[in-house]
């Protein structure tokens, strides 16, 4: 196993499943971004999607702002894999989406953006990487310009006993995903998950299955608040997210 392969395997687990285990999180986040990026100007540069995944978010995006380009950053190779597919079958999305294969830390960033968008990536940040998030927020967006960010459950850290949180039917088997949660420090969880394919005619019986585990800092509205006010940011919270924002 390569250096890029043994850092990429959240990924080379999750991409597989992840457009179908994460469709019923976009049917409900999806619109509630249409209607917190529905003022955005396309005119004062693309949409920074930081974490983007296999890019099942981006048609929300394109729906929610018409006409606008995609700056879509994703470190995980597994993951573009998915991203790329979806691009190569829809040639407009293709043309306004720019693929940076980089983690926050390491990826070029435009120099004006419209928007900003980290749906499901906030704890996974370094706090170096939370630092230069904030400060691009005031650097390169317009005043009042939203930035989405996820902020996800649980704020602290706590014991999340092992629980099917999806499943979807794909002819005769079934493709779930299951997660449990353990505290490793005062604010980090390690969280495991695992994705199971399974025959349903034959009463569930396991065809495959894949485990990984991944780090979290948790963090909740108050925390994000703290976090941003010496770089002169507002925030409006909403359900699972916050609209941040810097003033004129």
């Amino acid at each position: 196993m390569d250096q890029s392969t043994a850092a990429d395997l959240y990924g080379l687990a999750t991409a597989e499943f992840y457009d179908l285990v994460a469709a019923g999180m976009w049917d409900e986040f999806g619109p509630l971004l249409g209607e917190l990026l529905a003022d955005v100007d396309p005119t004062a540069g693309p949409v920074v999607d930081i974490g983007v995944g296999t890019g099942v978010g981006l048609e929300w995006v394109r729906r929610a702002v018409p006409g606008v380009d995609l700056w879509a950053i994703e470190p995980s190779k597994a993951m573009r894999t998915g991203l790329h597919a979806r691009l190569a079958i829809d040639a407009e999305l293709r043309a306004a989406t720019t693929v940076v294969p980089y983690p926050l830390a390491d990826a070029p960033l435009p120099r004006r953006a419209c928007a900003l968008l980290l749906s499901a990536a906030l704890g996974h940040l370094s706090p170096s990487e939370r630092r230069i998030l904030w400060a691009y927020v005031v650097e390169a967006l317009p005043p009042g310009a939203p930035a989405v960010i996820g902020v996800l459950p649980p704020d602290r850290p706590l014991d999340v006993p092992h629980v099917r949180y999806h499943r979807t039917d794909v002819g005769t088997y079934a493709y779930e995903g299951w997660q449990s949660g353990t505290p490793i420090g005062e604010r980090t969880m390690r969280w495991e998950l695992v994705y199971r394919v399974v025959d349903r005619e034959r009463g569930d019986a396991v065809v495959a299955e894949h485990t990984v585990r991944s780090e979290w800092h948790c963090d909740g509205v108050a925390d994000v608040r703290t976090e941003i006010e010496p770089f002169g940011l507002t925030l409006i919270e909403h359900p699972d997210c916050v609209v941040v924002t810097r003033n004129a």
